[in-house]
């Protein structure tokens, strides 16, 4: 017998209770409604949460993001039944870890948060590249996050993390019960790397697509995300409504992007942007919600 599809009752929105109090059927226990973002992320969806969970569909099969990134959507819904993805090769693996083995990420984290200073700093830098345990590479990569220049990931053509060390004080690497509600809202998610487009496309299931923002910062992977990534996104979002699912994505509002999407519904909203690698890029800005959907 298939599951019946998730509902959503839409509640007065703001922002707290987007991050707190998104009521369905499927509600997580109280043990996990206080799950959130555990990295900063560039062009993080906090900002606009209420716009989007007031746009998700009424009814739904399975959850899937596939430019997971920080998560803010993914965490605020705290859905029962998700995929998760993203080409980030070090972020995916945090994601495994708190959800898989978050006792000893938490070990490793604060061994990270004793030891910090501009040399330790560098030091991780280099490890990153070239640490083989999982959960070392885990920990490693949330400890950049949180020391490094307004938390950017940012690797050369090469690979390799080279991001500066920001101008913390005392930085808070981690929220430990954070961590381990996280922990108990990603046990049975799917947490996968690779690219978009290979991510599985199911009728009825909810695709949010959040990917690196057109004419933005798009340095996440060495390999960036030009026009040519940007269509075939658009072509992929043709495919998930052409199979009879739902998509939601968010990006630039820009002349082109509103051209690739010019058959779907296009919403405009101001977003804020706190967490960026440059001045210009911080601050109220507009984007696009784009749609299959009413």
């Amino acid at each position: 017998m298939s599951r019946p599809p998730k509902m959503h009752e839409h509640l007065p929105f703001s922002l707290n209770l987007a991050l707190q109090n998104i009521a369905d059927e499927n509600k997580p226990d109280i043990q996990s409604i206080f799950a959130k973002p555990f990295v900063k992320w560039v062009g993080g969806k906090r900002s606009v949460l209420p716009q989007l969970l007031e746009r998700m569909p009424k009814k739904y099969l399975s959850y899937n993001e596939p430019f997971v990134g920080g998560g803010a959507l993914f965490f605020a819904v705290q859905p029962l039944k998700a995929y998760i993805s993203d080409i980030n090769f070090p972020l995916i693996l945090a994601y495994q870890a708190v959800r898989d083995d978050v006792d000893r990420l938490i070990v490793n984290l604060k061994v990270h948060e004793r030891l910090h200073n501009k040399t330790y700093f560098q030091t991780a830098r280099e490890r990153l590249s070239k640490e083989k345990d999982p959960i070392k590479i885990a920990a490693l990569f949330i400890y950049l996050n949180k020391t490094c220049f307004n938390g950017l990931y940012r690797v050369n053509r090469a690979g390799f993390f080279n991001v500066p060390m920001g101008d913390y004080k005392d930085p808070a690497l981690f929220d430990e019960d954070i961590l381990r509600k996280d922990s108990e809202l990603l046990k049975g998610v799917t947490i996968k790397q690779h690219e978009f487009f290979q991510l599985p496309i199911v009728k009825e299931n909810f695709y949010y697509l959040d990917p690196p923002y057109h004419k933005t910062y798009d340095g996440y992977n060495g390999n960036g995300f030009d026009d040519n990534e940007h269509k075939k996104l658009a072509s992929f979002c043709k495919e998930i409504d052409e199979s009879k699912a739902f998509f939601m994505l968010s990006n630039s509002d820009t002349s082109f992007v509103r051209s690739l999407y010019s058959t779907f519904h296009i919403e405009t909203i101001e977003a804020s942007r706190s967490v960026s690698c440059k001045a210009h890029q911080r601050g109220k800005e507009s984007e696009v919600i784009v749609r299959n959907y009413k």
